[in-house]
C-alpha cells in the first residue's frame, strides 16, 4: 500500500509515463515478433517434401518461430499460404490439393472445412480455397463419425 501511495505522488509530474513503466505494472515481455518484416526470409518459406517424416510438426514449429497466431489459410495450385493476425505470410511451396497432409495441417491450425470435400479436389485443381482459422476441433470428434 505504501508503494502505491508513493507511485500516486510521482504520477503527477511530467515523467508520469516513465514512472508507470518503471514499476513493471502492465508490462509483459513479447514472446512473438511484431511482424514478419523483422523475420529472416528463410523463416517465411518452407519447401515441402512429402517423404519427410513428421513434416506437419516441422512446418508448425518453423512457422511459430517467426509469426504471430495464424488467422487464415489460402490454398492454391502448387502452394499453401498461412497468414497471421498481422497479415504476414508463411508460404509452404509444394503442399497443395490432393495431399493428405494438407488436411492434417488445416486441422492442426483449426480451419473450418469439410475434409471429405477437400479430398475430392485433384492436385491439378486450378482454383483457390481460403479457410478461416477459428474452429476448435472437439476432443473425440474422429470417433463420432
Amino acid at each position: 500500500m505504501r508503494r502505491l501511495a508513493m507511485i500516486d505522488q510521482e504520477q503527477t509530474g511530467p515523467d508520469r509515463d516513465k514512472v508507470i513503466s518503471d514499476t513493471g505494472w502492465g508490462v509483459k515481455p513479447d514472446d512473438q515478433p511484431a511482424n514478419a518484416g523483422q523475420t529472416p526470409d528463410d523463416l517465411r518459406h518452407y519447401e515441402y517434401r512429402p517423404d519427410e517424416p513428421d513434416v506437419i510438426r516441422t512446418i508448425l514449429r518453423q512457422m511459430r518461430k517467426g509469426f504471430n497466431t495464424p488467422n487464415r489459410v489460402l490454398v492454391e495450385a502448387g502452394r499453401t499460404t498461412i497468414y497471421d493476425l498481422n497479415g504476414d505470410a508463411f508460404v509452404i511451396n509444394g503442399l497443395t490439393f490432393g495431399d493428405e497432409r494438407l488436411i492434417e495441417l488445416l486441422k492442426s491450425l483449426g480451419a473450418g472445412f469439410d475434409p471429405q470435400q477437400l479430398c475430392e479436389l485433384k492436385p491439378d485443381f486450378d482454383g483457390v480455397r481460403e479457410y478461416g482459422l477459428t474452429r476448435a476441433w472437439a476432443w473425440g470428434a474422429e470417433r463420432t463419425g
